[in-house]
């Protein structure tokens, strides 16, 4: 297993940050390069889904993401269903001095004996750059709801 995790500050209430990434079509099209359609809010969050597609080396992906836990204003647990790799995304919630922080980790399971682990490895680390501007587009987000 290889993770991944990564926090933000943000200037905006733990509920409100919450209540944001909640929003499947709104968190999850904020991520680099990807769209999402066919999106289905459960009312409590567990269930709720997408479907998720972005490009990679010029070939179009598509996939699927659920959100499997929640924890009203603590935590959000999802999981990515695409064809080459399937990682588990939490999402978790703190109050922090000028707002909230999110922090957000993936992991990523690759059960190939003797490669899975450089496998799982490769794409934790394909995903920094993506992940920190994912949380900084999240961030703009909010705040800017919450001037509005």
């Amino acid at each position: 297993m290889s993770t991944l995790t990564k926090s933000i500050e943000i200037s905006a209430p733990v509920e409100a940050v919450f209540a944001y990434a909640l929003d499947i079509g709104k968190v999850w099209s904020s991520f680099a390069e990807a769209a999402v359609h066919d999106v289905d809010l459960k009312p409590d969050g567990v269930g709720t889904s997408a479907t998720i597609y972005s490009h990679f080396l010029g070939f179009h992906i598509e996939g699927k993401v659920e959100y499997t836990e929640v924890v009203p204003n603590e935590k959000i647990v999802a999981k990515v269903h695409f064809t080459a790799e399937k990682p588990t995304w939490t999402f978790t919630f703190a109050p922090a001095e000028m707002g909230t922080t999110m922090t957000a980790t993936g992991e990523w399971h690759v059960g190939i004996p003797a490669v899975g682990g450089t496998i799982e490895g490769m794409m934790a680390k394909e995903h920094v750059e993506p992940l920190e501007e994912w949380l900084a587009t999240i961030k703009a987000g909010v705040e800017n709801k919450a001037a509005a």
